[in-house]
């Protein structure tokens, strides 16, 4: 196949120049998801508050498979958004709108099948066609405003996304206090409140962000590539391998407040759905630093993978510093939620989500360079080993340790990523000279 990367417009910047780019994208998107970690925090901290513990567990629960859905629809995608819109030109807005409208139906198949599950598990008071079709919409939704935040990224507007999600997040606050207080009628507050700005910022964005950021990187860097035969088979295996590679391990980790209330119970769902939000937290410092990285390595390969163990370093630093933080808080924000959250079982949920979180960043920045260079196989075999052992230890131990066994799953599973991340980044320095030969490029 011919990759797309060896046609990529490559502009003649020093690794100062690269490391200055993805340094500046990094810290935009890392602004963005901030926003996103921080109210979604305060989000349901005050859901924990307002909304009792069993509504909360099983609202969590319909919302989790919602957004493990819209992840495992809109990751392969969004990827492809990430290292194929810097091809600029005609075949830049050709890759935008396939990717939105594969989105969209990958969203709307993998939605019915999410509102099967919530319909037969949770057991909602709506009838189950209208639950159904409701999960599904939802997921739709949220799998385009998921695109959205790569689409930015690959257009080179990675600052846009603190605009987007920031707006977002604050009107969801918003929307959940009305319901909470001044619409108390309303069934579902949790879902409804994250769905309705979401849908909102894909509007704003699919039709006024996105393309003015790649009217304005067309300027900057005019290309004349167009949509060929080349870069159809790219866009397509690189979308396919990418949903099973890197979205079947986000769909693993955003169910298991599903997984939890299912195994377990609705209680426990909930602890692990308020904890979960910290993990997040944390691996958005990753996957912000990892995705400013394939952007960049798009273009410019060889001094991006040069800088790309200075960048795990510096993840790696960050997050542990967040981890001890918010472990060390947690007790405190448990008491605030309630008494019937445990502060210091809520400390080892959070404890061993940080734990997982600490030791993934190296993963994530091999993995940012192989989908860079479209080798996603090596990426997919990591991911489903770790999404076996996640499930497997998940089956064993959350029956009768609830949230904690989940999140001692994720240590178990994350161990595993560490180790394959570890050796590819040994290898990270063979990289930048294998790159430039294109038979090694086209591997």
């Amino acid at each position: 196949m011919t990759s797309a990367s060896r046609t990529l417009p490559v502009a003649p910047e020093t690794s100062v120049d690269v490391g200055q780019r993805i340094t500046r994208d990094s810290l935009w998107l890392t602004s963005g998801y901030a926003v996103t970690s921080v109210s979604g925090f305060v989000f349901w901290m005050l859901a924990a508050v307002w909304i009792p513990q069993t509504q909360l567990g099983l609202e969590a629960s319909a919302l989790s498979i919602i957004m493990a859905a819209a992840a495992l629809a809109s990751n392969g995608p969004g990827s492809a958004l990430v290292v194929m819109l810097p091809l600029g030109g005609p075949a830049a807005w050709s890759v935008l709108r396939r990717a939105y409208a594969a989105t969209a139906v990958i969203a709307a198949v993998c939605g019915v099948g999410a509102g099967v599950l919530v319909a037969v598990v949770l057991v909602p008071a709506l009838p189950f066609a209208v639950s159904v079709l409701a999960v599904a919409a939802c997921t739709v939704v949220w799998a385009l405003f998921n695109v959205q935040t790569q689409a930015l990224a690959g257009a080179a507007d990675a600052r846009g996304t603190l605009l987007v999600n920031g707006a977002a997040n604050l009107v969801k606050l918003a929307l959940l206090a009305v319901f909470a207080f001044g619409a108390a009628w309303m069934p579902h507050p949790l879902v409804t409140a994250t769905i309705i700005p979401a849908a909102a910022a894909v509007a704003v964005g699919a039709f006024a962000l996105v393309p003015r950021a790649l009217r304005r990187e067309q300027a900057r860097r005019p290309s004349t590539r167009t949509w060929d035969a080349a870069t159809a088979r790219a866009f397509g295996l690189f979308t396919a391998q990418n949903a099973v590679a890197v979205g079947v391990v986000m769909c693993a980790g955003l169910s298991l407040s599903f997984v939890v209330t299912a195994l377990s119970s609705p209680a426990e769902g909930a602890v692990f759905a308020i904890a979960y939000q910290f993990s997040v937290a944390l691996d958005l410092v990753g996957v912000a630093v990892a995705t400013a990285l394939a952007k960049s390595a798009a273009a410019d390969f060889a001094p991006s993978a040069g800088l790309a163990r200075s960048y795990m370093l510096k993840v790696l630093l960050v997050v542990g510093v967040l981890g001890v933080a918010v472990t060390v808080a947690t007790p405190v924000l448990f008491l605030i939620a309630g008494r019937d959250y445990s502060p210091l079982y809520g400390m080892a949920v959070v404890g061993a989500l940080a734990l997982a979180s600490i030791i993934r960043p190296g993963f994530d920045i091999w993995s940012a360079l192989s989908r860079a260079r479209h080798r996603v196989r090596p990426v997919l075999w990591s991911n489903l080993l770790y999404v076996s052992i996640l499930f497997g230890v998940v089956l064993l131990l959350v029956p009768t340790l609830g949230a904690l066994g989940a999140a001692l799953a994720m240590v178990c599973g994350v161990t595993a990523l560490a180790a394959v991340g570890a050796v590819g980044l040994r290898r990270v320095r063979d990289l930048p000279a294998r790159a430039s030969d294109p038979k090694a490029v086209a591997a």
